[in-house]
């Protein structure tokens, strides 16, 4: 097939290199003189720059695939005036990161031209834009239909499935992508905190986290995020300097994280991990503001204490944490009347060629076949069957970064969210009879469902 490309910046470029090597031409529309000029200079084989949208709608054969690799506020713009161009049955396809809600408008604004539309997750980056993203794909049936094999020969693998699942009205395989972006929010955050506190509590250095790391990528707690984090902690300029001692730290994010937590306040789920790392990277431009210099904690070093934690499972507990409340907003919202979620299909799309990729999503995901439900009993049992020393060292680590003031939200707040389900305590029932009091707000029995009128509500 010939297949029309809209932009080609470092995930376009990538992508028409993995179509066009699955034996698809590509025909392509680029503004950029800079990606132009270097896209001339190097000639790859099967893509054909366009000069107008005119000419790469007269390029490609009808009924067309038009795919949009564009920053989220270009989409509309390049949508409009591909209006004037397009036939009824043509397919434009959003690659790009856009808003779930923003795909559901362009979606029935289509459908009055008679055009299809499809809104596309990818996650991978550029190297799995090339090599095989992740896809999760939201809109027209029909257009699905016509574009299956396409995506899926494009996609990751994992063994013979295919990191590329379909889930049905517009906007949801774009919610899918945003909550995917929420949780990478999440675990990177994690690892962050986890390599912050060996250093300043356990007075490791670059060289033993990175080992330790490496280590842990034979166990059920392997990641693609841990493994490019033993990668990138030792990394050196040509200088031989640390990269991690010279770059800024203020954190760039794009959205996504944000679309993420209103998504869960709508639907009213809690997800205290993703707020804490999207909250950081918020708070990042303040890092290190009038810091303390103290000295590392040499006695742990000396006494060689983190050999009493178990990194495998305070990686693994934290991982399940954040991945659990992603689902639960994905499961949460099919309660509108627009999505139909299938979490089979989620693990699916993740399994392969995305940044949540790993051991241990592999083991999440075999749990949720047996349990069948995203509810707490699904996290109490992936916990206790993976964390055998019933959470010692995730309380002990966290503990430890505590005492020493060293920053740890994420780790913090997974431990919070696990202790809030699975303790017992009268948070809930003094906070409703707070509101009681002051409020008037309605309270009931436990057991009968009866209503409470304790004495201060006679007024």
């Amino acid at each position: 097939m010939n297949i029309g490309i809209i932009g080609l910046g470092s995930m376009g470029l990538n992508l028409a290199k993995n179509i066009i090597s699955k034996k698809h031409k590509v025909y392509a529309y680029e503004q950029n003189s800079t990606i132009k000029k270097n896209l001339k200079k190097n000639n790859i084989q099967n893509l054909f720059l366009t000069k107008s949208l005119s000419e790469l709608i007269n390029k490609v054969n009808s009924p067309r695939i038009i795919m949009l690799s564009l920053p989220a506020d270009k989409v509309d713009e390049v949508i409009n005036e591909l209006t004037n161009f397009l036939e009824p049955k043509d397919i434009i396809a959003d690659l790009g990161n856009s808003l779930y809600l923003k795909s559901i408008e362009r979606d029935n604004l289509l459908k009055s031209h008679k055009i299809n539309f499809l809104g596309v997750g990818v996650s991978g980056g550029p190297r799995g834009a090339k090599n095989g993203p992740a896809i999760m794909v939201g809109g027209s049936k029909e257009a699905w239909n016509k574009t299956r094999h396409i995506f899926e020969d494009i996609a990751a693998k994992n063994d013979k499935q295919k990191a590329c699942s379909f889930f049905g009205s517009a906007g949801s395989g774009h919610f899918v992508k945003l909550i995917h972006n929420g949780i990478e929010y999440a675990l990177m955050e994690v690892l962050a905190e986890i390599s912050n506190i060996l250093d300043k509590f356990y007075n490791l250095n670059n060289d033993v986290i990175e080992k330790k790391f490496r280590d842990l990528l034979k166990t059920n707690s392997s990641s693609f995020l841990l493994r490019i984090t033993s990668e990138i902690i030792n990394a050196k300029n040509d200088k031989d300097q640390y990269f991690i001692n010279e770059v800024d730290p203020e954190i760039g994010q794009n959205g996504t994280g944000v679309w993420a937590i209103k998504a869960a306040l709508d639907l009213g789920v809690a997800i205290p991990s993703i707020y804490e790392a999207v909250s950081a990277r918020s708070n990042s431009k303040n890092f290190n503001y009038n810091y303390d210099q103290s000295p590392k904690n040499k006695k742990y070093f000396l006494n060689n204490k983190d050999n009493e934690i178990s990194l495998e499972q305070i990686i693994f507990f934290n991982f399940a944490c954040s991945i659990y409340q992603g689902l639960n907003i994905i499961n949460e919202s099919n309660k509108w009347n627009f999505f139909d979620f299938k979490i089979e299909d989620v693990f699916q799309s993740w399994s392969a060629g995305c940044i949540l990729q790993g051991k241990y999503l592999e083991i999440i995901s075999k749990e949720f076949l047996k349990h069948k439900k995203i509810e707490p009993q699904y996290l109490y049992n992936l916990i206790k069957t993976n964390c055998s020393d019933q959470l010692k060292s995730v309380r002990e680590f966290n503990s430890n970064a505590i005492k020493m003031g060293i920053t740890c939200p994420v780790l913090s707040s997974n431990l919070a969210y696990y202790d809030q389900m699975f303790s017992n305590h009268k948070i809930g029932e003094l906070i409703q009879l707070q509101r009681s009091y002051f409020g008037l707000h309605p309270i009931r029995e436990k057991k009968s469902n009866n209503k409470i009128t304790p004495y201060w509500t006679n007024l």
